[in-house]
């Protein structure tokens, strides 16, 4: 059976359009994972280079930016967890809604983040609407829009101080666990800041 000229033409295309399409995403994963190598290796450096006494706000501040230039994402938010209320609180927020959602107070065991909170696991949730966990509440009180998340908790041995969470990537690709790797890593140089400024405090060393 002879094979129609434009049939082959036409599949060509086809298979052309699919490199392209191919190779556009490789680069745009490429891309990405240089932005997170070089967020990482600041994140070594900022800690390494802590001095005695350190503003800690500033210190989580740029590792949560870091963090979110990273992961492709303008949205994150540091929660800390008030033991005597039994709340958790948006300490610090980077993005549209800073304003609106920093020292917002949700119930402990509300939502994504309390679970990561109370279990220590993170957690990528691509599309929240299909996750049983979600509470929209806080989007209907700020006027926003949380398509995607990852949150990983902030604890040591003797402590859990909260979570760090990132909303909403740029990128038309989701959150990955690579993504998530490095929230995690974030999140663990955010823990060690916060313990040191606790135990400098318990030393009666002034923290701003």
């Amino acid at each position: 059976m002879a094979i129609d000229r434009g049939d082959i033409v036409q599949m060509l295309r086809g298979e052309n359009e699919a490199l392209k399409a191919r190779n556009r995403k490789i680069s745009i994963r490429l891309t990405r994972h240089q932005q997170a190598f070089r967020a990482l290796n600041q994140m070594d450096d900022t800690m390494r280079g802590l001095s005695t006494v350190f503003d800690l706000k500033v210190l989580i501040n740029k590792l949560l930016s870091l963090a979110l230039h990273a992961c492709d994402s303008e949205n994150g938010s540091l929660i800390l967890l008030d033991d005597e209320t039994d709340e958790l609180v948006f300490a610090d927020v980077i993005g549209e809604t800073r304003e609106q959602l920093r020292g917002h107070r949700i119930n402990a065991s509300s939502g994504i983040v309390g679970n990561v909170v109370s279990t220590k696991k993170p957690v990528l949730v691509p599309d929240v609407q299909k996750s049983v966990q979600w509470s929209s509440d806080i989007d209907q009180i700020i006027g926003f829009k949380t398509r995607a998340l990852m949150c990983a908790p902030l604890y040591n041995d003797d402590k859990t101080y909260g979570a760090i969470e990132v909303v909403n990537n740029n990128s038309k690709y989701n959150f990955d666990d690579y993504d998530l790797a490095i929230l995690r890593v974030t999140a663990r140089y955010v823990s060690q800041a916060l313990q040191k400024a606790e135990d400098m405090t318990l030393l009666g060393v002034n923290q701003t």
